[in-house]
């Protein structure tokens, strides 16, 4: 037998009340990053028109991110629907997606069935011996260590080969990358033009893709870039993003960071963003059509590309549930009907894929 309902604590009501506190604590630290609050609004004030935000759109689930960075607090209900917040993304395309989650999300799947794609050397920590881990080091003098199922770069760790020379117990470090089950790859470097944003980060571009058969089409794609010297270019580590014109590679708004501040140049180079064209856009186009047919199973996906050094196109990772934020934060246009009508348009209804 279940657990009998309790119909006061468990009441919609006094759950919301028992969750005020923790939101509001976890909201104000957020704003905390926030350069310049909008006009006219205080912190309390922010906060409260946030839970009207919340009640007016229950299923967009809006995150304190996405509500500062859509520009919610000016919009009224009508324009807020327009957007697409990552919970109603994720429910959209789950059905569609579900198969390719195994080939993506896992980042030692993924370098096996894109190796073709994949220029820059790598192993799997747990495969490899400790002799093998060390020559690896020592051979690329710089390596990336990211967690097999990471995401947002978490875990993410920059190893140098003298900063692991220097450490008092080599065999531990290594058994430490073993439990968290990581991945070790080569750290490439940007191609000057995407470098001389951030030179201390990979760049990389995200380009969002819908391919059915052999109709294919870019419905999106950003630049994200590094910020305050860290070494990865999300948003979540930092970053600033900005959205492209897929149709020409040109960048067309300023930058973005996740706590909505916003840059005409980078704030550490002091590089302009809106007008810069990002070359190789047709061949980076032609490498993502590419990889989505590389599996069948590869419907909506949203590929992280970079331009190495010597501008060599490398994939570094698929994304089998891709947020819409870098395609509508930086210009404050959602996208929610567009995404919902095309995926009906080439996969027709969710409901023949459960």
């Amino acid at each position: 037998m279940g657990k009998k309902k309790n119909i006061i604590t468990d009441n919609y009501i006094v759950r919301n009340i028992k969750a005020y506190p923790v939101l509001k604590k976890k909201f104000m630290t957020y704003i905390e990053g926030e350069e310049q609050l909008p006009e006219g609004f205080t912190e309390n004030k922010l906060f409260h028109d946030y839970l009207k935000v919340r009640r007016n759109n229950p299923e967009k689930r809006v995150s304190q991110s996405e509500y500062m960075i859509f520009g919610f607090y000016n919009l009224p209900v009508e324009e807020q629907k327009k957007y697409l917040t990552d919970i109603e993304a994720t429910r959209l395309m789950r059905p569609y997606n579900n198969d390719s989650e195994k080939y993506l999300k896992d980042k030692l799947s993924f370098l096996k069935n894109f190796s073709r794609f994949v220029s820059r050397g790598w192993m799997y920590v747990p495969e490899a011996s400790f002799e093998e881990f060390c020559d690896f080091v020592h051979k690329y003098h710089v390596i990336a260590l990211k967690p097999q199922y990471s995401s947002w770069g978490i875990g993410f760790i920059r190893l140098t080969e003298e900063d692991f020379d220097a450490k008092e117990d080599k065999e531990a470090f290594y058994q430490k990358m073993i439990k968290g089950r990581y991945l070790a790859e080569e750290f490439v470097k940007s191609h000057e033009s995407l470098a001389v944003f951030h030179p201390s980060s990979l760049n990389t571009l995200r380009v969002i893709t819908f391919r059915n058969g052999d109709r294919f089409e870019v419905f999106g794609c950003g630049l994200r870039v590094g910020n305050n010297g860290l070494h990865v270019d999300n948003a979540h580590g930092g970053g600033i993003f900005c959205e492209m014109d897929p149709k020409t590679g040109i960048i067309t708004t300023d930058g973005i960071d996740e706590c909505a501040n916003t840059y005409v140049t980078h704030p550490m180079t002091g590089v302009k963003f809106k007008g810069v064209q990002i070359p190789f856009w047709k061949e980076i186009c032609e490498l993502c059509k590419e990889a989505s047919q590389e599996l069948p199973c590869l419907r909506v996906v949203g590929w992280d590309v970079a331009i190495l050094e010597d501008g060599t196109l490398e994939l570094i990772e698929g994304n089998h549930s891709p947020g819409m934020n870098i395609v509508q934060a930086p210009a404050k246009h959602g996208v929610h009907d567009k995404f919902e009508s095309m995926l009906l348009d080439y996969y027709g209804a969710p409901e023949q894929y459960v």
